[in-house]
């Protein structure tokens, strides 16, 4: 039953204030460390990706310290902790799968141009020069090493900087205002169950001063049962790090394949998926496996008659019958959303350009009309920069829908089945070529395309599902919801200046040549590489590709109608988006077990039970960003450079 107006100004009194200076202090802090880890765990260390998936290490882990060590000797109310934590964990989302994947690509032009990959033949006479950097010795230093005694040339970054972090406002507001205009929709009218937070939500507990701990539920019993099984594991298997001849617990078995032509199920045991999945709902947990099953199958009959969508693309799902399949789907849950959210989108329009006063905006951290115009403008800066850099005025409106459709969709899917690690389906620019064909589109327009997958490619983690989960952390928090803006705000430009300036630095001071694949390797040069395959191979619209995303939409579609019409069906739509989709169906045996076990437990025990079995899970998940955690300690002091990855989804 919700609680008077007055008791909840009472309680947000007792509360205390959320957004503090310390809060905000220490949330920077944890943003810049965030963002600053996220990087050298990846190219210095080479060990355990801390900005990895969703829900990273380098967000996870801090808050954890602070909690045990830190909580009651600085006397934190719960909602600093939650500002803390929501800082760090908008800053876990840049460090290395968007802006040193974003610099990358702008650096990587001229520096790894050659005679034989062609690129200067096809990209030099409409590469706008704002957007890229020049050749010269400052571009040479910065991938080989900066000569001892000279100082970093700092200026000559500038002008592609300030354009780059132009586009990343626009993007970044376009994500802000679209989840808070959509907060109460999910939160309060469908109630979606945002079961990935459920662990953090335990570690943000109000301390009730009972137990040893001052997060309340490390005071039980099953939570460390949980924990230690899995920290166990982790730990046992850092001897070998020292000793390689030592026996170590594998994770991951032997593949279950129905067939030649069928693709292997992978079997890996990974104890954090299982604790996620125990607060999937059932329903959706089932149909994410039965859906990875039934698509391996497809999939193996359609490589079985030699019939296939067309070659894959880079940042999709493969192969790409089954991304293209996906993203019909993933276009249908967006547009049925929302379809179903439509008297609430009149009623934020209405409040935005009317003013009405029976529409109430009041708990949402900015008012839906700087919401509505804040979209708005973003999205008009995003068509003017896309239009700037060459982009065709036809091809934007796809390009950007996939865009919403992508990013959306894997928020969406997020909130609904707490998957930690889940990918693109399709990526907007193939899917742009797919309905217009490449043999329509300029050589200026692919030199933009290449140029968008620069804020636009890899979504291993993505700043819109950071948000929404974000504003369901500041629902629990009763007062000042106008000011929860600033943290959100100050994570955003202190992680994306840190990791800006921090990227560059360690580029001049180590070489970012050294730092694998992402600079210098096959994902530096996709972009570039892709435009000159398809400049030099051009095809017309994409019929097969086209059929497969139609496929896709008409299955949902039936789906959800079936769902909606039948009460007894069990199958959700969303598994169907989500579970052939990379890597979700790498962790699919985990979701499995979790599936089955709380099948088990709620024929057998009923809700009570579940509750019952919540620390044990809680503690499953935990132990394992600890163990990531002092895994990357140990690499940090005794094998920099020869870092260890904890093994987690791909």
């Amino acid at each position: 039953m919700a609680l008077p107006d007055q008791e909840l100004d009472m309680l947000a009194e007792e509360q205390g204030p959320a957004v503090t200076a310390r809060a905000l202090l220490i949330g920077m802090f944890l943003t810049v460390m965030a963002t600053v880890a996220g990087s050298y765990a990846r190219f210095i260390l080479h060990t355990t990706r801390l900005d990895q998936n969703h829900l990273s290490v380098a967000a996870v882990f801090p808050i954890v310290i602070i909690g045990i060590f830190l909580l009651r000797t600085l006397k934190l109310r719960r909602g600093e902790i939650v500002v803390m934590f929501t800082m760090a964990l908008i800053g876990a989302t840049m460090p290395t799968y968007f802006i040193g994947k974003l610099v990358a690509n702008f650096a990587v032009p001229y520096y790894l141009a050659t005679p034989e990959n062609q690129w200067a033949t096809y990209y030099e006479p409409h590469l706008p020069t704002y957007a890229v950097m020049p050749p010269g010795n400052t571009l040479l230093w910065f991938f080989e090493g900066i000569p001892r005694g000279v100082e970093i040339p700092w200026n000559a970054w500038v002008v592609p900087v300030f354009w780059w972090l132009s586009v990343i406002a626009a993007f970044y507001g376009c994500c802000l205002f679209l989840m808070v205009i959509l907060r109460k929709q999910w939160i309060e009218h469908e109630r979606i169950d945002y079961p990935l937070m459920e662990m953090p939500m335990a570690i943000l507990e109000e301390d009730d001063r009972r137990g040893f701990f001052a997060i309340p539920i490390m005071n039980k019993p099953l939570f460390w049962v949980g924990f230690s099984i899995t920290l166990f594991i982790i730990t046992w298997n850092m001897v070998s790090y020292f000793n390689p001849t030592f026996p170590t617990i594998p994770w991951s078995f032997a593949s279950i394949q129905f067939g030649r032509e069928f693709p292997a199920i992978p079997i890996k045991l990974y104890l954090m998926v299982v604790g996620f999945g125990y607060f999937i709902n059932v329903d959706i947990a089932l149909s994410l496996w039965v859906f990875n099953l039934i698509t391996n199958i497809e999939n193996g009959l359609f490589n079985r008659f030699g019939f296939t969508a067309g070659a894959d693309e880079e940042y999709s799902t493969a192969p790409l019958s089954m991304g293209t399949q996906s993203m019909g789907a993933f276009i249908v849950i967006v547009l049925v959303g929302f379809w179903m959210a439509r008297g609430h989108i009149a009623d934020v329009f209405r409040k935005a350009f009317k003013g009405d006063d029976s529409v109430d905006d009041s708990d949402e951290i900015v008012s839906y009309r700087t919401a509505v115009f804040g979209l708005l403008a973003c999205s008009f800066y995003l068509v003017v920069w896309h239009l700037a850099t060459g982009m065709a005025l036809k091809f934007i409106p796809l390009f950007l829908f996939g865009v919403l459709v992508m990013y959306l969709g894997i928020t969406r899917v997020i909130a609904e089945t707490g998957l930690i690690s889940i990918r693109a389906p399709l990526m907007p620019q193939p899917f742009g070529m797919f309905v217009l064909g490449s043999d329509s589109l300029s050589p200026q327009t692919m030199v933009s395309i290449a140029l968008s997958y620069t804020w636009c490619s890899d979504t291993k983690t993505t700043i819109m599902p950071a948000l929404a989960h974000s504003v369901k952390l500041y629902d629990t928090i009763q007062a000042q919801h106008r000011r929860l803006i600033w943290p959100i705000v100050l994570a955003m430009l202190s992680g994306v200046l840190a990791t800006f300036v921090y990227t560059i630095y360690m580029g001049y001071a180590n070489g970012a040549a050294n730092y694998g694949g992402l600079f210098n390797g096959g994902l530096a040069q996709f972009p570039w590489d892709n435009l000159v395959k398809k400049s030099n191979s051009p095809f017309g619209t994409a019929w097969k590709a086209l059929s497969f995303i139609g496929m896709g939409a008409l299955v949902t579609g039936i789906l959800l109608f079936v769902r909606y019409r039948v009460p007894w069906w069990p199958l959700h739509p969303i598994g169907f988006a989500a579970g052939p989709v990379y890597p979700v169906r790498n962790i699919i045996f985990g979701i499995f077990l979790a599936w089955a076990i709380k099948t088990v437990i709620l024929r057998v025990g009923g809700i009570q039970a579940y509750r019952a079995g919540r620390p044990f899970f809680i503690g499953l998940i935990l132990g394992h960003f600890v163990g990531a955690g002092i895994s990357f300690m140990i690499d940090m002091v005794w094998f920099p450079g020869q870092g260890h990855g904890i093994p987690f989804s791909d």
